[in-house]
């Protein structure tokens, strides 16, 4: 894990400075009620906050599959492949010893979300040469040992994406879907196996077949989500055959399933960030600016050093501790939809706050105000009767292993508004 990084650091003076409510001449009309300070609230407390490196994602098994690539102009580029094991449509299919394949085509579920402007794709698709395991846990930056051969049948043919557009047939109508052409002798290999047994059941296919990789060439196309457990998403072989002199066409399917193994890999190339994103292993100049981003990008770490000296107010009592976290709103990429936040407890291990587990912590992402709060008064609670040690606390995107969503979030200083800036409410009597 590299060192932490965009050292924000904003000293706010006295930990419990008095707010006053402001008059009806103070307020702005168009503030929220909830961001007037009563005589028993203070928002001055000091925070400390750092952007960070992301570690790693788990990234198997996840409802969605991204593919492709875009640049932002803030998070600079980001990269999306996948693998994923196959299964048979039926065991001990019956397949004529003369065959010819017409095509073999691999269909890909859409699932609605797009990231970027989606323009021409060409693929690579290259077998596993390694077997992939439902029972074993990967990372996001995992990437399986596979073929040196590119599958695509041409190689030079592009698809755009259409996740809102039908797929007709002659006879039928499909849900969207990505349809990637595989080279004939890949059928070849599917339905007549060098190995005899290979297709009596999914253990022994998905041994013979371990599987796919599948991954973009262009560097800024845009990014589709995949839907691979979808009834639609399968490698298809299409052939032919003579049946007693009369000639006949069919197809066998091997699909997607809950019990294949799949991966998810994802990839950052922070030198086309616009602010510095790449810089993060040395320390730089003060800044009022912090990041999250999903798909293993960047966390923001938040620190609240003064927070111990709450123990010596006599009679205080904390009602209620809310974080509120102010952002620009990108109109390219949109923010995580939800934020959590984890601290670390005595043995470095990330735990979920206190408040996470009662339902009301938030951090929901509210895009008419442009800003998440956070409700973690049980965790400030916890801190002050020294059950929890006052440390780092790291704020991350949520849905981090199928969507790539980022946002730059207003630090401490970041404005002479302190409502435009990320600030610790707390709620108190004594």
């Amino acid at each position: 894990m590299r060192a932490s990084l965009l050292v924000f650091t904003f000293i706010s003076g006295v930990l419990f400075h008095a707010c006053q409510k402001p008059g009806a001449l103070d307020a702005n009309e168009l503030q929220p009620n909830e961001d007037l300070l009563s005589s028993n609230q203070t928002d001055t407390t000091t925070l400390s906050v750092y952007t960070l490196y992301e570690d790693t994602l788990k990234a198997d098994d996840l409802s969605a599959s991204l593919l492709g690539s875009f640049i932002d102009p803030t998070f600079g580029q980001t990269r999306c492949a996948f693998a994923t094991q196959f299964t048979l449509a039926n065991s001990n299919p019956i397949i004529p010893e003369s065959i010819e394949v017409d095509s073999v085509i691999f269909s890909l579920a859409y699932n609605g979300y797009t990231y970027g402007s989606l323009d021409k794709m060409n693929f690579i698709v290259r077998e596993l040469d390694e077997a992939l395991s439902k029972d074993s846990t990967y990372s996001s930056s995992y990437i399986p040992r596979r073929k040196l051969t590119n599958l695509v049948n041409d190689i030079e043919y592009g698809i755009v994406p259409e996740p809102s557009s039908f797929f007709f047939t002659s006879s039928d109508s499909l849900l969207p879907q990505l349809r990637i052409p595989l080279n004939i002798t890949l059928g070849e290999q599917l339905l007549h196996p060098t190995d005899p047994t290979a297709l009596d059941s999914d253990a022994n296919f998905q041994s013979y077949f371990k599987g796919l990789y599948i991954e973009t060439v262009q560097v800024n196309s845009g990014i589709i989500g995949l839907d691979l457990t979808n009834i639609n998403s399968k490698i298809t072989v299409y052939y032919r055959y003579d049946d007693g002199g009369i000639p006949d066409t069919t197809f066998f399917e091997f699909p997607i399933t809950s019990d294949c193994a799949r991966i998810n890999h994802f990839e950052h190339d922070y030198t086309l960030s616009g602010v510095g994103l790449n810089t993060l292993d040395t320390d730089s100049s003060s800044t009022s600016l912090a990041f999250i981003q999903a798909a293993a990008g960047v966390k923001t770490r938040i620190d609240i050093p003064n927070l111990n000296a709450l123990e010596n107010t006599p009679g205080l009592l904390i009602n209620k501790a809310e974080l509120v976290i102010p952002f620009d709103l990108n109109t390219r990429l949109l923010p995580p939809s939800q934020v959590f936040l984890f601290y670390k407890d005595d043995q470095g291990v990330l735990q979920a706050l206190p408040d996470q587990f009662t339902g009301n912590i938030g951090g929901n992402v509210d895009l008419i105000n442009s800003r998440y709060r956070l409700n973690i008064s049980q965790y400030i609670q916890q801190v002050l009767m020294g059950n929890i040690t006052n440390g780092p606390l790291y704020l991350v995107s949520g849905n981090a292993g199928v969507s790539v969503n980022a946002v730059q979030l207003h630090g401490p200083n970041h404005s002479a508004n302190s409502n435009e800036n990320m600030r610790l409410i707390l709620t108190y009597s004594n």
